[in-house]
C-alpha cells in the first residue's frame, strides 16, 4: 500500500491512472447514458402510442353507445302511439321491458298531461328553439341538464313524430353506468377522464377531480388528438387524448376522452437498468484500478531511476550510469542515457578547454591592441636613428636588427587584426530582414529544441541599411544566445522571443525582446564592459556585449537596453537608413 501511495506522487502515475479512468469509464458512461435516454424515449413513445390508441378506442365505443341510445329511443318514439291509445301502465311496462339499461327514466313533453312511460322524471330540461328545430328535423339531441340534486344528467331527446310537433318530444335520461361501461375495460395502471367543452368532468377515475388543468385543456381544444403531460396531487402523468365530435348528429359541443398513466409506471422498467448500470460502473472501476496499478508499477520504477540519474547529471556527475532491465523501451532509453552521459563527460572536457582557449584568445586580442601603439613608437624611433647614419657599423647593425624585429611583430599583429578588421569595402547596402532570417535559420533547431517560441514582426518595405552582413549576423547571434540563456528558468510553454523591425524618421529599428529573468539594475550599466559577466566561468567570457557594441559603433548604430527583473529584457538597435544601390 505504501508503494502504491508513493507511486501516485508522480505525474506520470496520475496521468496513466487518469487515462485509464477516461478510457474505461467515459465510454461506459456515454454508452449507458445513450442507452438510458434511448430506452426512456422508447418507453415514452410506446406509452404514448398505447394511450393514443386506447383513447381513440374509447371515443369510438362511447360514440357507438350514443348512436345505440339514439336508435333505441327512436324505436320507442315510433311505437309511442300505442302508449297513448292503450293502457298507459301496460304500455309503460312494455316499453320498460323493451328498452335496455341505457335509460334510467323516460318522459314525454307535450301540451297534454301524460304519465311518464317509466321512471320518475322531475325538473325536465327546457329546450331552446334551435334545439327543437334540430329535434323536429329528425335528429336526436344530446342535452346536459343540472338536476335538483345539483348533479348533471345527460338526456337523449327525439321527436315522437318529426312531422307532427303536437305529439311532443320523448326525453330519456341516460344511465351513466351504461354509457361509461367502456371505462371499466381500459388497460391496467391507466386512468380515464371525460371532459365536456366547458372543462367539466363527466367521468373520472381520479378522486376529487372536478376539472382539468387550464393550460392542458386549452391545448386539447386546439387539436383532435395528441399527447400531453399534467400533474394531479403531486404525481406526473403522461396522457393521450382524443375528441368526440357530437355537433352534427346530436347538436352538442365536443367531448374529450383522456387516458393517463403515471410517469413512474411508464419508467418502472428503468429501475432494473439503473441497477445494471451501477454494477457495470463498479466492475469497471475495479478493473481500471487493477490494470492501472500494474502499468504504473512497470512505468514509474524506470522513470524514477532516470529522474534520480538526471539529478546526478545536473549536479555535475557526468558519466553517471543507470541499470534498467525492463525489456521494453525504458531499457533502450536507459542505454541511450548511459551513452549520453559518457558523451556529456567528454563534451564537458572539450568545452572547458575551448572556453579557456577562447578566453585566452580574447585576452590576447586585447593585449595585441595595446602592444600595437608602443611598437609603432619604437619603429619610428629606430627609423629616425637609422636616418642619422651612425658612424659605428655595429650600432647601425643593431638598429637594423631591432627594426626588423619590430616589423615582424607588426606583421604578426596585422594577421590577427584581419580577423576583426572591417574595411569600407565590407560595408554595403543590405536588407536587415535577410540578415535576421539567415541567423534564425541557424538557430531554428536550437530554438525548437529548447521549446522557445520565436515571433518575427517585420514592417513591409523596410529601408535598407549600410552594413557588414557577417558583423551584423554576429550581433544578432549574440543577442539571441543571451535571450535563450535568460529563458532557461522559464516554463516550457512560456518561453518567448520577439524580433521586431520597423522604420521611423529615416532610421531603421531592430528590437529583440525576451520574457526571461531580466537584468538587475546594478548590472545594466556594466553589461558592455569587457570581461564583465554574471554567468559561470565556463559559460561566458564577458566579451560578447563588448563585441556587439564595437560592431555597432562601426555601423554608426546605437544600442539601448530595457529590462525588468522577472519580466524580461529588450534590446533596441537604431541604424541609419540607406537607399538601396543598384545591383546590390
Amino acid at each position: 500500500m505504501e508503494w502504491k501511495l508513493k507511486s501516485f506522487n508522480t505525474k506520470v502515475a496520475r496521468r496513466v491512472f487518469t487515462l485509464f479512468v477516461i478510457c474505461a469509464i467515459l465510454p461506459v458512461t456515454v454508452l449507458a447514458l445513450l442507452s438510458f435516454m434511448n430506452v426512456r424515449k422508447q418507453l415514452n413513445e410506446q406509452s404514448r402510442r398505447l394511450l393514443s390508441q386506447e383513447s381513440k378506442s374509447m371515443v369510438v365505443y362511447i360514440y357507438d353507445r350514443l348512436l345505440m341510445l339514439s336508435n333505441e329511443i327512436r324505436l320507442v318514439a315510433s311505437s309511442f302511439h300505442s302508449y297513448k291509445k292503450g293502457d298507459p301502465q301496460a304500455s309503460s311496462k312494455t316499453i320498460e321491458k323493451n328498452l335496455s339499461e341505457g335509460f334510467s327514466e323516460l318522459a314525454l313533453t307535450t301540451h297534454e298531461t301524460w304519465p311518464p312511460p317509466f321512471g320518475h322524471v322531475e325538473n325536465l330540461p327546457e329546450l331552446t328553439s334551435v334545439q327543437r328545430e334540430h329535434i323536429f328535423s329528425g335528429k336526436a339531441l344530446l342535452h346536459q341538464h343540472r338536476m335538483r340534486d345539483s348533479q348533471n344528467a345527460l338526456f337523449m331527446c327525439v321527436a315522437v313524430d318529426p312531422k307532427r310537433p303536437d305529439l311532443g318530444i320523448l326525453m330519456g335520461k341516460i344511465n351513466d353506468a351504461y354509457l361509461w361501461e367502456a371505462a371499466d375495460g381500459r388497460p391496467a395502471m391507466t386512468e380515464i377522464c371525460v371532459l365536456d367543452h366547458t372543462n367539466n368532468v363527466l367521468l373520472s377515475s381520479f378522486s376529487g377531480l372536478k376539472s382539468f388543468p387550464s393550460r392542458q385543456f386549452h391545448e386539447m381544444k386546439g387539436n383532435y388528438s395528441g399527447y400531453l403531460k399534467w400533474n394531479h396531487k403531486s404525481t406526473e402523468y403522461l396522457a393521450g387524448y382524443c375528441s368526440i365530435f357530437l355537433e352534427s348528429n346530436f347538436l352538442y359541443p365536443e367531448w374529450f376522452v383522456v387516458l393517463s398513466e403515471s410517469t413512474d409506471n411508464v419508467l418502472a422498467s428503468m429501475t432494473t437498468f439503473k441497477l445494471s448500470f451501477s454494477v457495470v460502473i463498479v466492475l469497471s472501476l475495479g478493473l481500471v484500478f487493477f490494470l492501472s496499478m500494474s502499468l504504473i508499477k512497470r512505468s514509474t520504477e524506470p522513470i524514477e531511476v532516470l529522474m534520480q540519474s538526471t539529478r546526478e547529471i545536473a549536479k555535475g556527475s557526468f558519466g553517471h550510469r543507470v541499470s534498467i532491465n525492463s525489456r521494453d523501451e525504458f531499457e533502450t532509453l536507459g542505454t541511450a542515457f548511459n551513452e549520453m552521459s559518457e558523451k556529456l563527460k567528454e563534451t564537458q572536457t572539450l568545452l572547458v578547454q575551448a572556453a579557456r582557449m577562447s578566453t585566452m584568445g580574447q585576452m590576447a586580442g586585447g593585449i595585441m591592441h595595446e602592444i600595437k601603439q608602443p611598437l609603432t613608437a619604437i619603429s619610428l624611433q629606430l627609423q629616425m636613428a637609422l636616418v642619422k647614419e651612425p658612424s659605428d657599423n655595429d650600432q647601425r647593425k643593431r638598429l637594423e636588427t631591432s627594426l626588423s624585429a619590430v616589423e615582424r611583430l607588426n606583421a604578426i599583429l596585422g594577421k590577427f587584426r584581419s580577423f576583426s578588421h572591417m574595411s569600407e569595402k565590407a560595408m554595403k547596402s543590405l536588407s536587415l530582414i535577410e540578415v535576421i532570417n539567415i541567423v534564425l535559420d541557424l538557430f531554428e533547431h536550437e530554438l525548437r529544441l529548447k521549446d522557445i517560441h520565436c515571433i518575427m514582426e517585420s514592417e513591409d518595405g523596410l529601408p535598407f541599411i549600410l552594413g557588414d552582413s557577417q558583423g551584423l549576423q554576429q550581433v544578432i547571434s549574440n543577442l539571441l544566445m543571451n535571450a535563450m540563456h535568460a529563458l532557461e528558468g522559464k516554463q516550457d510553454d512560456q518561453r518567448r522571443i520577439t524580433i521586431k523591425t520597423y522604420s521611423f524618421e529615416d532610421n531603421v529599428f531592430l528590437e529583440i525582446d525576451d520574457n526571461g529573468c531580466g537584468i538587475p539594475e546594478e548590472f545594466r550599466e556594466r553589461i558592455f564592459d569587457p570581461f564583465f559577466t554574471t554567468k559561470a566561468p565556463d559559460k561566458g567570457t564577458g566579451l560578447g556585449m563588448a563585441i556587439i557594441e564595437s560592431v555597432l559603433h562601426k555601423h554608426q548604430a546605437r544600442i539601448k537596453v530595457e529590462s525588468e527583473v522577472g519580466m524580461g529584457t529588450k534590446f533596441r538597435i537604431v541604424f541609419p537608413g540607406s537607399p538601396r544601390k543598384e545591383g546590390s
